[in-house]
């Protein structure tokens, strides 16, 4: 959320530059009877009046909202006449992208073999919105309540859900075999995000067995295990990384 703000306040700071250097020019050419000059700088006000308060340009996944609740969704890079929004009394909101759905997150879930080992899958998970209007406003619900956190909310999320997963029977035939392996545990992960207005774009996981398997826990791993376990859940059922 901190980048959104930096742009816009780099935009504002742009405007501004522009706009006093301009006004200034035009009552100085007006007090020395440059008419020519003067109306130059007088259009070159106008267009910049218009692509900084009048024209807006809006970015992708946005979102209409009027009284805290979501009008409808742009999925793609638009420009729009402010005052379109702010005669229905809407504002525009982008969901946040960064950090949040431009890199996937890997988790490693750990299960018992038919034998005294372990079997570890190591996920990686790319998420993506819902594109439905009560899980939009869910999303942006989240938005406000977390701002800068949501990215380690999905992660208590996934840690939280994947302690419900009941692991298939590992036998898998190629790549169909995979999609069907992992089908019930990305439906599982999808019901936790569901409350977060995301979902499962992609996932791909990775098998590793053997009698003990080792893993380095990051500081970030432990602040949201930590979380995990007061709410309730249990360190054994999941980890993630």
């Amino acid at each position: 959320m901190w980048i959104q703000k930096l742009i816009w306040l780099l935009g504002r700071m742009i405007f501004w530059m522009l706009l006093l250097p301009l006004l200034i020019g035009i009552i100085y050419t007006l007090s020395h009877d440059h008419w020519r000059m003067a109306l130059i700088l007088l259009v070159l006000c106008v267009l910049v009046l218009y692509k900084g308060l009048i024209r807006v340009t809006i970015q992708a996944n946005s979102l209409a909202i009027r009284d805290g609740k979501v009008v409808y969704f742009l999925p793609e890079k638009t420009v729009r006449d402010r005052f379109d929004f702010v005669s229905r009394g809407q504002t525009i909101v982008q969901l946040p992208q960064y950090d949040l759905l431009d890199r996937p997150y890997n988790m490693e879930i750990f299960s018992p073999d038919n034998g005294a080992g372990l079997n570890s899958c190591r996920l990686s998970l790319n998420l993506g919105y819902i594109m439905e209007l009560s899980a939009l406003q869910r999303a942006y619900d989240n938005y406000v309540r977390y701002q800068d956190r949501r990215s380690l909310e999905v992660k208590k999320q996934l840690v939280e859900s994947s302690a419900h997963i009941v692991w298939p029977s590992l036998s898998l035939q190629g790549e169909v075999g995979m999609d069907e392996y992992l089908e019930p545990i990305v439906a599982e992960l999808n019901l936790g995000l569901e409350n977060l207005g995301l979902k499962i774009e992609k996932a791909t996981c990775k098998f590793f067995a053997g009698q003990t398997l080792v893993r380095l826990v990051a500081a970030e791993q432990e602040i949201v295990e930590i979380a995990v376990l007061s709410g309730g859940a249990s360190q054994e059922d999941a980890g993630l990384i």
